[in-house]
């Protein structure tokens, strides 16, 4: 979709989301199954992937690992997010890359280990192609940022709750 038809899209949603502020929340359902080894089914909203781990780690490889799905979540966020506030804004841009550098320690994963696993930080890259003045640019980028649900995710805590079922097996 070209940035002007975009741009009326967008604000299409922006002014229903003003009139009715219902249509913005949502309740998504995601599920992943396992049930060999580290070779993971998710699905959500009618999309089916695969999720999995390096062989080091006990894996097959027959998919990316979680991580890669939440950076390259927070990456592709970020650009269409950028995409979409130049579009609305009307400034013109041609494209925009992130690259997302992350800084892990892993070594928590691991039984026994005192570490935490955790992202010592993150840092990301953004490359405009625009003939855009950079003060527009960096308007787009800063309210892009702003409102990012996934940069949220990173930034602050969340609230996170487990509920437990354990299903058994009969037994003759």
């Amino acid at each position: 979709m070209d940035q002007e038809n975009l741009q009326a899209a967008l604000t299409r949603v922006q002014n229903a989301f003003a009139q009715h502020p219902s249509l913005a929340k949502q309740d998504k359902v995601t599920t992943a199954t396992v049930r060999e080894g580290t070779l993971c089914q998710v699905a959500e909203d009618g999309w089916q992937f695969v999720v999995d781990m390096p062989e080091t780690l006990g894996g097959t490889v027959k998919g990316p690992t979680p991580g890669t799905y939440v950076r390259s979540g927070l990456a592709a966020c970020l650009a269409i997010g950028y995409s979409m506030r130049a579009a609305l804004l009307g400034v013109p841009i041609r494209g925009v890359q992130i690259e997302l550098q992350a800084d892990m320690d892993l070594r928590g994963i691991f039984c026994g280990m005192t570490t935490v696993p955790a992202y010592n930080g993150i840092t990301y890259v953004v490359t405009v192609d625009s003939d855009a003045p950079e003060s527009d640019i960096r308007r787009v980028l800063d309210e892009a940022d702003a409102r990012s649900p996934y940069m949220e995710v990173f930034r602050r805590p969340q609230s996170l709750r487990r509920e437990t079922k354990i299903l058994r097996s009969e037994t003759v």
